[in-house]
């Protein structure tokens, strides 16, 4: 007598049952095989869809236009990585900077209301202080990051996500103060222009997607070297790159840049509170007797943030408006700016070799 298989012994709905589960797991064996395959999908930033038309790319390089800071845009980087681990800034097509896609959403100021710009200077560190700055003040204040910075990424997230536009924080050695120590790969009177040149590009590299430059670094703005002739090659390079430049030494005028100022006011944070409260008020009367006034304000240190908070809501007060560095430098022409459209800004996976800096100066 032939007897039943243990197949044919279960009931009909037994059968279905693992026909079901038993072609699920097999589906999902032969995914894992193919994924496996495949590999994991490329950080190549080269032939990523960008609409690049020409009001498309108007509207999307104009502060006044957005309320957001875009991320890093493909097509205002360099194709492959620098130096310094992220791809070199450039200029892209249809006139679109750098200087202008990343700066921080323009602020309407009444004609004749006098402008603070005001910038952070050499932040390098996540930590609760940096943390506070980025989270708890006004969007328009811009922030300087220094190309030192451990997670570079992550500060430039947390600023852009407060809307806060960066700038790169320019290590440079003065060598006329023993005291100062700006890194291993600070430029300086020393060096030679084509050592001066490859530290400028592994700084440049170091971060993505910030509007600028300047030479206030913890504190610090170079000494002499910002003046001579030599960073004069530097400036360029930075312009033809399409950044602007902000000057940290009050009373000097930098040349070979199209887009550049100078600080009005900068604020030394290791100093007591009525100092510091002396320079921000010095600050906010050249605002009134000029229209517009920059002030500098670094290393960041607790006794700073505390004047902050109590002297920025009194900048309202006195009728002065708070603005992003760039709406100083890069005054915006409100006639060309069309209808409110998307910010175009997209996600770009930039592959960063850094992991441990050899060489990188004591935090």
């Amino acid at each position: 007598m032939h007897t039943p298989s243990l197949w044919q012994q279960l009931p009909s709905n037994g059968r279905a049952f693992i026909r079901f589960w038993g072609g699920c797991a097999t589906a999902a064996v032969a995914l894992a095989i193919g994924l496996q395959v495949m590999g994991p999908p490329g950080l190549s930033i080269e032939g990523q869809d960008i609409d690049v038309s020409a009001d498309s790319a108007a509207k999307q390089s104009s502060p006044a236009q957005r309320t957001t800071i875009p991320g890093p845009q493909a097509d205002l980087l360099e194709s492959k990585n620098g130096p310094g681990g992220f791809p070199l800034p450039k200029v892209g097509a249809h006139d679109r900077t750098p200087k202008k896609v990343y700066a921080a959403p323009a602020v309407d100021v009444p004609p004749g209301t006098p402008m603070v710009a005001l910038l952070i200077d050499g932040i390098d560190q996540t930590d609760d202080l940096t943390t506070e700055a980025i989270n708890s003040l006004p969007g328009p204040v811009s922030l300087g990051i220094s190309p030192y910075a451990a997670n570079p990424e992550a500060l430039m997230d947390a600023a852009r996500q407060h809307r806060h536009e960066t700038l790169l924080s320019l290590p440079i050695q003065d060598n006329a103060n023993k005291n100062t120590d700006a890194g291993p790969k600070a430029l300086g009177l020393l060096l030679s222009p084509q050592q001066n040149m490859d530290n400028l590009n592994w700084a440049l590299s170091h971060l993505a997607g910030y509007v600028g430059v300047t030479n206030a670094f913890a504190g610090q703005n170079g000494g002499s070297f910002p003046q001579s002739e030599s960073f004069k090659s530097l400036v360029k390079a930075m312009d033809q790159r399409g950044l602007l430049y902000l000057d940290a030494t009050p009373g000097t005028q930098t040349e070979g840049a199209s887009s550049a100022a100078t600080a009005d006011v900068v604020v030394n944070t290791d100093t007591d509170i009525v100092n510091i409260d002396i320079q921000l008020l010095k600050l906010q009367q050249l605002a009134r007797q000029n229209g517009r006034a920059i002030g500098i304000l670094g290393p960041l240190r607790p006794v700073a943030m505390a004047c902050l908070r109590a002297w920025l809501p009194h900048l309202k007060d006195m009728g002065i408006a708070l603005v992003p560095v760039s709406q100083i430098v890069l005054p915006p022409d409100m006639s060309a700016y069309g209808p409110a459209a998307a910010d175009g800004s997209m996600h770009v996976n930039l592959s960063n070799p850094r992991v441990q800096q050899q060489g990188q100066p004591q935090q």
